[in-house]
């Protein structure tokens, strides 16, 4: 076949299995009205397929099980997209060195274990207004994001990571503003979204927002992405969270033909 799809696990699109889906199966339409043979399917199919490199790879999974596979893949000369190295990039825990590295404007964001003591150590940022996220994977319930407001309530948000068996948190500061959601690729497409009641960003925020997703996608070798940004008081512009593929929910058929486009354009690179 040309192109073969892989579905994201249901226990990573927590009340978006639907949506995750769709915008796969939006792009595996796109490629097929360009007479491409293509297929999709669920993660726990891919022992049972043996793709040749001819075959190009575009991927939403983001298991280990998955992931192991489609390194092995990668490794016979099939090209991924995200790249498993990448998707395992956008893990909070390793996606935060590597965005501070490249120089990607985050809000102060610091990697703790969440069964040690941590908050004397951190000194006066434990009583700021923070952000509390799993450091592995992205959200998978309401209670892997969570907001605190001083060293009790931190020390709280702590304890309860630990006790669901999360051992990595990210604690980053709240910076107060408009939160404006992003869907991307390396491409150049590029779509905000501006939130219910809020005034549309300017266009020099609305640059600095693509800019910082294309930054921070190139540092975690993303290539279908999408991601928040807050524009602060004085019009800064901080990105807060990166993501491998989500679910282009405001802007499914433009993402998908988007996506689909920048597919092809690897694969006819790749035979060219």
């Amino acid at each position: 076949m040309d192109f073969l799809g892989v579905a994201r696990e249901p226990l990573f699109s927590p009340g978006k299995v639907d949506a995750d889906a769709a915008i796969l199966h939006a792009v595996a339409r796109e490629l097929a009205a360009h007479g491409a043979s293509v297929r999709v399917v669920d993660a726990g199919a891919l022992p049972l397929l043996r793709p040749d490199p001819a075959t190009l790879v575009f991927a939403m999974c983001q298991g280990d099980d998955a992931l192991a596979w489609l390194t092995g893949w990668g490794m016979r000369g099939v090209r991924v997209i995200n790249t498993p190295q990448a998707i395992l990039a956008s893990q909070r825990c390793r996606a935060i060195p590597l965005l501070e590295a490249a120089g990607v404007a985050l809000p102060q964001t610091v990697l703790v274990d969440a069964g040690a003591d941590v908050i004397p150590g951190l000194g006066p940022f434990a009583a700021m207004p923070l952000w509390a996220k799993r450091g592995d994977v992205h959200a998978t319930q309401a209670e892997d994001v969570v907001f605190v407001d001083g060293r009790t309530a931190l020390a709280s948000a702590l304890d309860a990571f630990r006790r669901r068996g999360i051992g990595r948190v990210a604690l980053q500061q709240h910076v107060a503003g408009t939160v404006f959601k992003f869907y991307a690729t390396a491409g150049g497409f590029f779509h905000g979204v501006v939130p219910a009641g809020a005034a549309a960003p300017s266009a020099d925020a609305l640059a600095a927002m693509a800019a910082l997703g294309a930054a921070g996608a190139a540092a975690l070798g993303l290539e279908v992405y999408g991601g928040d940004c807050v524009v602060d008081a004085a019009g800064a512009v901080h990105l807060i969270d990166l993501n491998d593929w989500p679910s282009y929910g405001p802007c499914r058929a433009q993402g998908a033909t988007a996506i689909a486009a920048y597919i092809r354009a690897q694969k006819d690179g790749a035979c060219s």
